[in-house]
């Protein structure tokens, strides 16, 4: 890491603070690369796996698309590719009909597990590191994290924008 491409600021401590920053960005973007990587191995796409990762239990359609970060209606193309593969099942919720639950099929748990063992086996960068280290960059990434030391971070709330209404002239 030669120079870091963010700006540096004038402040020795600010500056500290982008190189670190910039850091992050290599690394978050070797983790994607990775991630997209295993993903591809294992005949899915990076949203399909992270689908999968997301059912430990049956979950409604909503709750995996809260986890995306996107509407349900973006969810239903993925769901039913994967439905059509035999590793989810789509079930109406035995509560509300209109709620669709997703679980993973046999296939699917399977694939699953395979998945993780691959994607956990070399993460890149941290083979060296003992577990003592890992749980030291671990709990400063969590201080780092809006939640604090130990806290995993609140999921984000989608926000309807609302429509902008032009100024009268």
């Amino acid at each position: 890491m030669g120079s870091c491409r963010i700006p540096k600021p004038s402040d020795p401590a600010a500056a500290a603070r982008a190189e670190v920053v910039e850091l992050l960005f290599v690394y978050v973007e070797r983790l994607r690369t990775h991630f997209e990587t295993v993903a591809q191995a294992h005949d899915l796409t990076p949203v399909q796996a992270r689908v999968l990762l997301t059912l430990n239990e049956p979950l409604p359609m909503g709750t995996i698309a809260d986890s995306l970060c996107c509407d349900p209606s973006n969810v239903t193309g993925v769901v039913a590719r994967l439905q059509e593969r035999g590793l989810l099942i789509r079930a109406a919720s035995p509560k509300d009909r209109r709620i669709k639950h997703l679980r993973l099929t046999p296939e699917g748990l399977r694939l699953r597990s395979t998945f993780e063992r691959t994607l956990f086996l070399n993460v890149p960068g941290m083979k060296t590191f003992t577990r003592a280290q890992l749980a030291e960059i671990k709990e400063c990434l969590a201080m780092m994290s809006e939640g604090g030391p130990s806290t995993p971070p609140r999921p984000r709330k989608k926000t309807r924008r609302k429509a902008r209404v032009a100024a009268p002239a």
